[in-house]
């Protein structure tokens, strides 16, 4: 609703506006849009005269690469030129070599091969092609076929493979377009490029337009002062053939020109000769700049046409609104302000009247606006939360507080109060966290976090944020919503459970099934008639089918819930892969397939045994299952650096290239139709990944189409127990580091620091050093296979025997957790010196020195 006041005055104040007595208002409007007019054609002379120059400067940088790619190519053939005139006979291994060492595919895409094309006089065609078919090509023959007094057989063309298989003994010269530029370079003893040709490389796909360079080579020690003796001297063309397009994309992929680019093989633009197009080229006369550049090259006049593209424009009068905008909008502030000054009091009030309305509107808006975020929070059940780190304050909802329990602001709103509130034992790893991303230089982050209710249950929750950076990236607020998991989390436990309970439940009643059915198929009972025989054995191999089904469904229920237990120690590799190639033998013989061995050299690993052996019965089932009757899976190992990797190899089609991102997701199988020929659950894939990794593996799979598949896994080779270096009267130390090269190198360290050295790689082997000797103090690394090294260290705190043992930390972990270690153990973050770990350990050896002198 309007103010009324403004409305009973408005016809008076118009009378007022167009009076004499604002005749200066009117004077400035005419003043400042005149000065905005001379303003704005000036900028747009300026912006018109320098995207003509960035035009023509692109044009030129068009020619100029143009000109230097060519001249890079002339130069790789005038050295394979040189490499004939150096050897009389190049040997076709010695150009492939040549044309190798080029890395053409990298460093030059577009061009398609490098070749010789070799000159041979009618006389001694034949003999030509019987040294050629000698040479191991029985179906070489010049062609195109028939009589010619000189022919030039292509003999060499690198790489020979593909599209430039098609060329090989193809006489160039037989060709108008190509004899040409041959007939020039022989002549002139100069490079040549032909006009535009098909090449016989097209022979599949889009056609392009194409070119050929030539080189001419010459018989050495010949005169070569006419265009007569040099056709004499002849002895081929070192050559290049090109696809257009290829070699165009080549040159420019760097450039994102935002202009059109049309090349024509002749002085002039004729359709016949027209060699590239750029795609999405604007219709001829719509762009707004255009330039015509002749290129001259080898023989040849090559006409570019360069035309703009609408982004080009856009790029110099993108501004031209915006400044005649404020122009305009300044004219009539300019004008405003001089006709309230003139139009005095009842001007200023009607203004003061539009502006209190306007401020009402904008408080309404305000109001509005907190309202549509109050009911969306509200809606969304979310909280809402504000940290301010310059200010040192936090800011948290109602929501917010009553998902804790809490009143408003009923504790001290500080940053510190988010780790009064996480619980106790997740506190350091998610201070840990949070230091990370608060040092990256992400801008949002989404975590799970559990937090202390007021009544003392944990509240689950999904802690969504942004954080607001200075120019120097470091966060100065960090603000987001809080949504309680407490229904999902319960929903997700449900689920589980019914899983569970469910297998649980089913592989009872399934056990006497499959044991019974068992039974009567293998005769115990007495031989049962042909048809219900055939009906039993169904029965039978699908109530298999269902308890395999159940056991993954029960394993994966134990890894999603993190129940599965791992029994790690050391294993014989080869007694594990004998043991599993056994265990699946009769599987192998049930389909008509042979499982072999490959194991060269055995190794140590650090595994659970039955968790390995589920692994690989996973990946042995799967390659019976789609190698076909009557061939080989080969069961192989290989050793890789400080890993060993066991690999599985079936014969079957491989895998759908489709499929290979989801191999190992859950319940992901490559034919998922109802009407599969592999049965299957799609969780064995999914398992393996996970124990492979817990055990501190890795898996993966190599796949030809229709040559069948490798899955493998890699595990870490163990090194014996304990490496020891110790003499008498040195004293000892315990190194605990499971990375050899590492483990080494700190080994190295301390024994030229006179100590005596023993090392371990896990947990389990430090503990027994532990308890059979006396260390004077031992370096750690965190991260072990069986465990974490904070482990260790409360162990040994707890024991009165050893918690003195001065200790040194020794990992690539964040600095951040550096908090959670007792007072006296000395901290270093990889990499080190070999001064740093000497005063690292003396340190860690005077802590405990003055802890012990210190009264209890």
């Amino acid at each position: 609703m309007s103010d009324p006041a403004i409305n009973h005055n408005q016809p008076h104040g118009l009378r007022q506006l167009f009076s004499w007595r604002n005749g200066v208002a009117w004077g400035m409007l005419a003043f400042t849009l005149l000065v905005q007019l001379v303003v704005w054609q000036s900028l747009r002379t300026n912006e018109d005269r320098a995207a003509r120059q960035q035009f023509q400067m692109l044009g030129e940088k068009v020619t100029e690469a143009i000109r230097k790619r060519l001249r890079d190519h002339e130069q790789i053939l005038l050295g394979g030129a040189g490499l004939f005139d150096a050897v009389e006979n190049v040997s076709r291994e010695q150009w492939r070599t040549y044309v190798e060492r080029l890395l053409l595919p990298d460093r030059y895409p577009g061009i398609q091969g490098v070749g010789f094309s070799q000159a041979i006089p009618q006389a001694e065609r034949d003999a030509h092609v019987a040294r050629m078919r000698a040479q191991g090509y029985p179906d070489y023959d010049i062609h195109p076929p028939g009589q010619r007094e000189l022919y030039t057989s292509i003999v060499y063309l690198e790489p020979f493979l593909r599209r430039n298989l098609a060329a090989f003994g193809y006489d160039m010269y037989s060709e108008p377009t190509r004899r040409r530029a041959m007939q020039r370079a022989a002549q002139l003893g100069e490079t040549s490029i032909t006009g535009k040709v098909t090449l016989l490389q097209e022979t599949h796909g889009k056609v392009q337009a194409g070119v050929l360079l030539y080189v001419p080579v010459y018989r050495p020690s010949a005169p070569l002062t006419t265009p007569e003796q040099r056709m004499q001297a002849l002895r081929g063309f070192v050559y290049s053939p090109y696809r257009v397009e290829d070699l165009m994309r080549g040159i420019l992929r760097a450039a994102d020109l935002p202009l059109a680019l049309h090349i024509y093989a002749s002085p002039g633009e004729e359709p016949e000769h027209l060699l590239y197009a750029s795609s999405e080229a604007p219709e001829p006369g719509s762009a707004r700049f255009s330039q015509l550049q002749q290129l001259e090259l080898y023989g040849q006049t090559w006409t570019l046409r360069m035309d703009s593209r609408p982004e080009f424009d856009e790029r110099f009068h993108s501004n031209e609104a915006l400044v005649f905008g404020l122009g305009l909008g300044l004219s009539l502030l300019v004008f405003f302000l001089t006709s309230s000054l003139a139009l005095r009091h009842s001007r200023a009030q009607a203004l003061a009247n539009e502006m209190t309305r306007h401020i009402r509107q904008s408080k309404h808006d305000l109001r509005l606006s907190e309202e549509r975020l109050s009911l969306a929070l509200k809606g969304s059940n979310d909280g809402l939360w504000d940290l301010d780190l310059e200010a040192g304050s936090m800011f948290a909802s109602p929501r917010a507080w009553e998902m804790l329990g809490y009143r408003p602001n009923e504790l001290t709103c500080d940053l510190k109060l988010w780790e009064r509130l996480t619980v106790a034992e997740d506190l350091a790893q998610q201070k840990a966290r949070l230091a990370q991303t608060m040092l990256s230089n992400v801008d949002h982050f989404t975590t799970e976090l559990r937090l202390q209710h007021k009544h003392g249950h944990v509240v689950p929750v999904l802690l969504r944020g942004h954080i607001q950076r200075d120019p120097q990236g470091m966060a100065q607020r960090i603000s987001g919503t809080l949504m309680d998991l407490t229904e999902r989390k319960r929903v997700e436990q449900m689920k589980n459970d019914f899983v569970s309970t469910v297998s649980h439940e089913l592989r009872t009643p399934l056990t006497s099934i499959s044991g019974a059915l068992g039974l009567i198929v293998g005769g115990a009972l007495g031989s049962a008639p042909p048809t219900m025989q055939q009906m039993l054995e169904i029965a039978y191999r699908n109530s298999l089918r269902l308890g395999h089904l159940i056991n993954d469904l029960l394993d994966m229920e134990k890894i999603a819930a993190g129940k599965m237990s791992f029994e790690l120690r050391e294993h014989s590799l080869g007694d594990l892969l004998e043991e599993s190639l056994a265990s699946n033998q009769a599987l192998c013989e049930q389909h008509g397939v042979r499982c072999t061995l490959e194991h060269p050299t055995d190794v140590l690993v650090w595994v659970d045994g039955l968790r390995l052996q589920q692994v690989l019965g996973n990946f042995l089932s799967n390659a019976v299952k789609f190698t076909p009757e009557g061939g080989e899976i080969r069961l192989h190992s290989s050793l890789r650096g400080t890993k060993v990797r066991i690999s599985v190899t079936d014969q079957g089609p491989g895998i759908p290239e489709a499929f290979r991102s989801r191999v190992f997701e859950k319940f992901a199988q490559a034919d998922a139709s109802d009407s599969r020929q592999k049965s299957g659950t799609g969780l064995g894939l999914a398992i393996t990944k996970e124990l492979i990794e817990r055990m501190g593996g890795t898996v993966g799979f190599d796949c030809v189409p229709g040559q069948g598949t490798t899955f493998w896994c890699e595990l870490p080779i163990q090194i014996p127990p304990a490496e020891s270096d110790c003499r008498d009267g040195q004293p000892r130390i315990l190194v605990v580091e499971d990375e050899p090269d590492t483990g080494r190198l700190l080994h190295m360290m301390l024994r030229e620091g006179g100590y005596g050295v023993e090392r371990v790689q896990s947990l389990h082997q430090a503990r027994e050093k532990l308890a059979a000797s006396h260390y004077e103090a031992m370096t750690l690394d965190l991260h072990l296979p069986d465990g974490s090294g904070m482990q260790l260290i409360d162990e040994l705190r707890d024991q009165p025997a050893m918690q003195d043992l001065p200790i040194v930390v020794i990992s690539a972990a964040h600095q951040f957790e550096q908090a959670q270690f007792p007072a006296g153990i000395v901290w270093l973050h990889k990499p080190i010196t070999n001064a740093q770990l000497l005063v690292a350990v003396e340190q860690a050896r005077d802590n405990i020195r003055q802890a012990r002198s210190k009264p209890r």
